[in-house]
């Protein structure tokens, strides 16, 4: 590829490579707090000149939403890919109907790469990168009673966006925010359908039988609808009732796959023609018309249309391809019905050579909607992609072309990239693929992710800690320290060990305490579930410790084994590969990757050393009374070996027993820890804001530590304690 020079660090105004200090200066720097008091230094609100969040999709299918950003510019992101580059965090809202919910946080990691043109004497830039989100919906209804949410999404560069519903309208310096509305996936149909339904018809509401309570949900096995004919769709769009509804569907359009089955010369045969000839000819409609329309029509985009397409290269790696459907009807049938296929085929030009490799092609599956928004709904093909073969050092940035074609009803061709069929469109854009070790020949053994953090962001060869800027490896979006304090973490509970599928080796995983010989290691071979990319679980089982790999195409997650823990010594993890189930058949084995283990939570007396512990020094000291409107004083330990943050409270604190809460003198954050023997003053004031009634309270104490507990974020060692008064009328 020829190379456009990079600017200089300098050529990148203030406000971007001094973009987290001059915040730290007045949080209002850019003046995008509307209700702050703090008065703004420079106006600077949701500019995209360097990154712009394009599209927001959902399948129903994997219950994945999906965020795709163009990043425009060769710097401006806190240095190269031997660097730790700068993460586009993206948050999630979603509104059912009764208001926005934060549905989470998602992010993607950029760096600095140079501009370039491929092959083709395109641009490199804007480079798509792909930020994706597991949802599971809060509500799902029957097939009759589509649910269609709108998602709202903000993007937002080196800043996370508040948490929280009441955030829903914040908008960031760098970034920008984009809504869809996307379809949930119907429940099976179950006895609980089945009475809905039955309501519907008599306009009684009628109570599942109590015999039923607790199956009503349970799926009744009814085979899948068949495809409607065309006659059916043909009285549908075009009948009386149709008519009556405004309903407007060409017949090219409903017999697509009637039409295709003629026009294709393999297909052909007279007697098929005649039979499809009285077949149209019995629903009142012109089969040469409609066969004359359809080889008119060419990449059609009035129904559906691809827009947006990118990677996500968190494992497992995917290719996205997010597509909106703009009509009510037209999809051959409603969400009790078959509907109709979009399918989305996938093509790579991994090494910048013109010539396009098949990838793989989606079906996704889109009904008639009566109540779609204006906006229409917005749908995301999901690929998976086995990239390790692709990557190279940090030194070399490889971007490569990626192509998606669109086409109802028909599938795509799998042989001719620059193939269209009637309807749908092609999308290329440019991504970026992570640097990793060059591979070639055999697999590599190599552990990706230890805990839920790449092995990149801990240190592995020392103490087992996760570095300053470790991330979760599918919550990118979320920080290892959960306070955003670039602490080194330990970990904790279920520790999941993944790695890459290579079929057809096997491998095995071993761990060892760090202090013993690694020849005392034990295997681990616990049977597991892996979760499949259409839908269920496949159980995992070893064979005297060794796991046979799954098919990468078929299998979503890329567990390769848990490790159960115990304790809070520092562990050591090996994977071996083999050709086959047994020792003598090893070919390759990682390094001995470090892991410390922090399974201790923060505890009170009479633990030692003490990590957490509160009283009352005011009034005579703990569980005595206290006069209504005096202020109690107190202190309080918080610490532990990993110190994540602490927090108090007054309990209890309702609508009827309001209570005012702790204060610390001096005011301290929650990270603050508070060591023994002093700890922290606390006071609470009984009279102020609120006049607390007289009653039993305590003050309640919880201390959490940095651990990553079971792999997941949001999940710590966690312990509380109080101390009691009783609050009495003077």
């Amino acid at each position: 590829m020829a190379k456009t020079p990079a600017a200089s660090t300098s050529t990148v105004e203030k406000e971007r490579s001094e973009f987290r200090q001059l915040l730290l200066q007045n949080p209002n720097y850019f003046g995008n707090l509307e209700k702050s008091a703090l008065k703004p230094v420079k106006k600077l609100v949701a500019n995209t000149g360097y990154e712009q969040l394009n599209c927001v999709g959902y399948n129903p299918d994997k219950q994945f939403l999906e965020a795709t950003i163009s990043i425009k510019q060769p710097f401006g992101y806190a240095g190269d890919l031997c660097h730790a580059g700068s993460t586009e965090y993206v948050r999630f809202f979603i509104d059912y109907g009764s208001g926005w919910v934060d549905a989470g946080l998602a992010g993607a990691v950029v760096h600095d790469i140079p501009t370039e043109h491929d092959c083709a004497k395109q641009p490199t830039k804007p480079l798509i990168y792909v930020a994706s989100l597991k949802l599971s919906p809060k509500i799902v209804r029957c097939c009759t009673h589509p649910v269609l949410p709108k998602v709202h999404a903000i993007l937002s560069w080196n800043l996370v966006p508040p948490a929280g519903a009441a955030n829903v309208g914040w908008l960031p310096p760098w970034g920008n925010a984009l809504d869809c509305h996307v379809q949930i996936k119907p429940r099976p149909w179950s006895i609980f359908c089945l009475l809905e339904e039955i309501s519907g018809s008599l306009n009684q509401k009628l109570k599942v039988p109590q015999l039923f309570e607790q199956v009503q949900y349970n799926p009744i096995p009814i085979p899948d609808p068949p495809p409607l004919s065309v006659g059916e769709l043909a009285l549908m769009y075009t009948g009386k009732e149709a008519k009556a509804q405004k309903i407007e569907v060409e017949s090219h359009r409903f017999g697509t796959s009637d039409l295709h089955m003629a026009l294709s010369s393999g297909a052909f045969s007279e007697q098929l023609i005649t039979q499809q000839s009285e077949n149209w000819k019995a629903a009142g409609i012109d089969l040469s018309a409609a066969i004359g329309a359809l080889q008119e029509t060419n990449a059609n985009t009035t129904y559906e249309q691809i827009e947006c397409l990118g990677i996500d290269d968190s494992a497992p790696e995917r290719l996205v391809a997010t597509f909106r459907i703009k009509r009510p009807n037209g999809y051959s049938g409603n969400l009790c019905q078959a509907g109709s296929k979009e399918y989305v085929a996938f093509w790579a030009d991994w090494d910048n050579k013109c010539k396009f490799s098949y990838m793989g092609t989606v079906v996704v599956n889109v009904h008639d909607i009566a109540s779609i928004p204006k906006d229409g709904l917005c749908y995301s093909a999901i690929l998976p992609v086995d990239l390790t073969y692709h990557r190279r050092s940090c030194k070399e940035p490889k971007v490569a072309r990626i192509r998606a074609v669109l086409s109802w009803s028909v599938p795509p061709s799998t042989t001719d990239p620059n193939a269209l069929n009637y309807w749908g469109n092609r999308l290329d854009t440019h991504v970026q693929i992570n640097p990793g070790e060059v591979v070639t020949g055999l697999p590599p053994a190599k552990i990706r992710n230890l805990g839920g953090v790449p092995v990149e962001d801990i240190d592995t060869a020392a103490n087992g800690m996760t570095l300053p800027a470790a991330v979760f490896a599918h919550y990118p979006g979320n920080a290892a320290d959960a306070w955003g304090l670039s602490r080194a973490c330990p970990f904790g509970g279920q520790v999941v060990v993944e790695g890459n599928y290579y079929l057809p080796y096997y491998y095995r995983v071993k761990v060892h305490k760090a202090t013993d010989p690694p020849t005392s290691y034990t295997v681990l071979g616990d049977s597991f579930l892996v979760e499949r990319w259409d839908t269920g679980f496949d159980l995992q089982t070893s064979t005297g410790g060794f796991f046979k790999f799954l098919d990468p195409a078929t299998h979503f997650d890329r567990t390769l084994a848990l490790f159960n823990t115990s304790g809070d010594a520092l562990w050591e993890v090996q994977l071996d590969l083999a050709t086959a189930p047994n020792t003598a058949s090893i070919f390759a084995s990682s390094p001995w990757y470090r892991l410390q283990l922090d399974n201790t939570a923060p505890e009170g007396p009479p633990a030692s050393p003490l990590t957490m512990d509160i009283h009352i020094t005011s009034g005579g000291g703990d569980c005595k009374d206290i006069g209504q409107g005096d202020t109690i004083t107190g202190n309080f330990i918080a610490d532990d070996l990993h110190f994540g943050g602490w927090a108090l409270s007054t309990e209890p604190n309702t609508l009827t027993t309001p209570s005012n809460q702790p204060t610390t003198t001096p005011l301290l954050p929650g990270t603050s820890a508070a060591p023994a023997p002093g700890g922290h003053t606390w006071t609470v004031n009984t009279a102020a804001p609120i006049a607390m009634k007289p009653c039993g309270y305590v003050v309640r104490l919880d201390v959490v530590d940095r651990t990553i507990v079971n792999s997941v974020p949001g999940q710590h060692n966690s312990n509380h304690i109080e101390v009691g008064l009783c609050l009495r009328a003077k």
